[in-house]
């Protein structure tokens, strides 16, 4: 079962995947000689060097999830297992690796737990982390096995993740608007990564399955247990309750206008009940409402089996009927509100409008420059991390312009490689691959004046060569959403 709100699943459809790098390494793999490779470092490349000597920012903040998750999981929950974009892709991306993303994965869990996972569970994952879809994949079984996170890709902005998830084939709700949702890029990953952790946690939801509108009522359980879990990580993290106003609000926007597409779409189709299942406002607002009777404070010091006892209550009592589901999914097929419908139709038709407005020319003028720099600048203004001589460059917007970001950046990390102490050392080439990484999602996070030529810096960064060896075919431009939020 798919771990997050469609909004979140379906994010990047359109955007670059880790597949990419199996295209561009098509025809190259074999013939840069990894024996020259070695000649350089005494030990072979293993997935086992990858977890030793590559540790983004991003990769400690997902070991620290981890352990907290493990350490304070309430009884019978099977320990929580996140899956580390930065070093599945490195090790993927490596003359030595795995020819294929599963294969990869597969290599990372036994690395990292010493299991072996079947070919159908790799082969969901890759699937998950080839179209940068954060999920939850609940493997336990009365306690025994892990729950497998597939986190939120740390190199994409809010904005052009929340743009994405409005595109269904070539329809887009969202053409024409502008998001109003004041949700940071790092609350929104924190948000999206807490849904899925609590995926893992529950116990009941998960295991219920069904077709048609009565299984999308039950997915809708899942998927409102996961939004409240994850404000309720965020607030006892130190949030405060706007948070849950701004959740509520993300997908009562989408689900609302995103309605009407999916109930055109086939019957039998897993998208056609998509804004039904993810409608889960009324019981974040119960959560707000039951946390300003007890006080934030003593709602802090709930520890996650309370929170969860909690997260069951709220959500038993605030889960879709299949009578109210039956209702949004008429309306949203016909337009024509039935009356047990119509309150609640005009609440979310009032959120959304506070949420999602229509765009000025001066935003949509905006977002068309946004855009172009993103593809005409690929790989432009190489970050410099704190501390190094990197120098920075600038890739001219020309028809070349892939062909020329590469040498660029592979020349930077060089650079830095060397001042390290050696160019040739894995473990420096790696340490100046973490470095840049770190350096430019750091500029996502602070300046969202230029988040999409950044969030084009870090795909081209995230398909070189971790050797820092040229492709022997060029590398192709990256798909960006044609739109993103102002």
């Amino acid at each position: 079962m798919p771990g997050m709100n469609q909004a979140i699943r379906t994010f990047l459809s359109t955007a670059a995947s880790l597949a990419l790098i199996l295209i561009l390494r098509a025809g190259g793999r074999t013939g840069f000689g990894v024996a020259a490779v070695l000649a350089a470092d005494s030990e072979a490349v293993t997935m086992r060097t990858i977890l030793r000597e590559y540790h983004t920012a991003a990769s400690q903040h997902l070991q620290s999830l981890e352990a907290d998750f493990n350490a304070h999981r309430p009884p019978g929950v099977a320990p929580v297992v996140y899956l580390d974009y930065d070093r599945i892709a490195t090790w993927f991306g490596v003359g030595e690796g795995p020819s294929t993303v599963d294969q990869a994965i597969g290599d990372y869990l036994k690395a990292k737990t010493g299991r072996i996972y079947d070919a159908p569970t790799l082969s969901l994952l890759a699937k998950a982390m080839n179209s940068l879809d954060a999920e939850g994949v609940v493997m336990q079984r009365d306690g025994a096995g892990s729950c497998l996170v597939v986190p939120q890709y740390p190199g994409v902005s809010f904005r052009t993740a929340y743009a994405a998830s409005f595109r269904l084939g070539p329809y887009d709700a969202l053409a024409g608007k502008t998001v109003a949702i004041d949700l940071s890029t790092k609350e929104f990953a924190n948000f999206v990564n807490a849904h899925e952790s609590w995926h893992c946690l529950d116990v009941r939801y998960m295991r219920d399955s069904g077709d048609g509108l009565a299984g999308a009522v039950k997915q809708n359980r899942a998927e409102m247990f996961a939004d409240i879990g994850g404000v309720m990580e965020g607030i006892r993290n130190g949030a405060d309750l706007t948070l849950i106003d701004k959740a509520a609000a993300l997908h009562a926007g989408w689900a609302f206008l995103t309605g009407p597409a999916h109930a055109k779409m086939p019957g039998d189709s897993n998208e056609h009940f998509a804004s039904i299942i993810y409608d889960t406002q009324d019981g974040l607002d119960a959560l707000k409402i039951r946390i300003q009777q007890m006080g934030i404070a003593n709602f802090r010091q709930l520890d996650r089996d309370q929170l969860r006892a909690l997260d069951y209550e709220i959500t038993d009592a605030h889960c879709l009927t299949y009578t109210q589901a039956q209702a949004l999914q008429a309306y949203y097929a016909t337009g024509q509100a039935p009356a047990v419908a119509a309150p609640w139709i005009a609440r979310l038709a009032v959120v959304t409008a506070a949420s999602v407005r229509d765009a000025t020319p001066a935003e949509l003028a905006a977002r068309k420059q946004s855009a172009q720099d993103a593809l005409g600048h690929l790989g432009a203004t190489v970050a410099r991390p704190s501390g190094s001589a990197l120098s920075d460059g600038r890739v001219g917007d020309t028809a070349q312009t892939d062909q020329a970001a590469e040498p660029l950046l592979l020349q930077a990390l060089k650079t830095r490689a060397a001042e390290l102490g050696s160019a040739t050392s894995f473990a420096n080439q790696l340490k100046a691959r973490q470095e840049m990484t770190d350096s430019l999602r750091e500029k996502l996070l602070g300046d969202p004046s230029s988040e999409r030529a950044t969030e084009a810096q870090l795909q081209l960064l995230l398909y070189t060569d971790p050797h820092l060896i040229p492709r022997k075919n060029a590398i192709g431009r990256f798909a960006f959403a044609d739109s993103a939020p102002n």
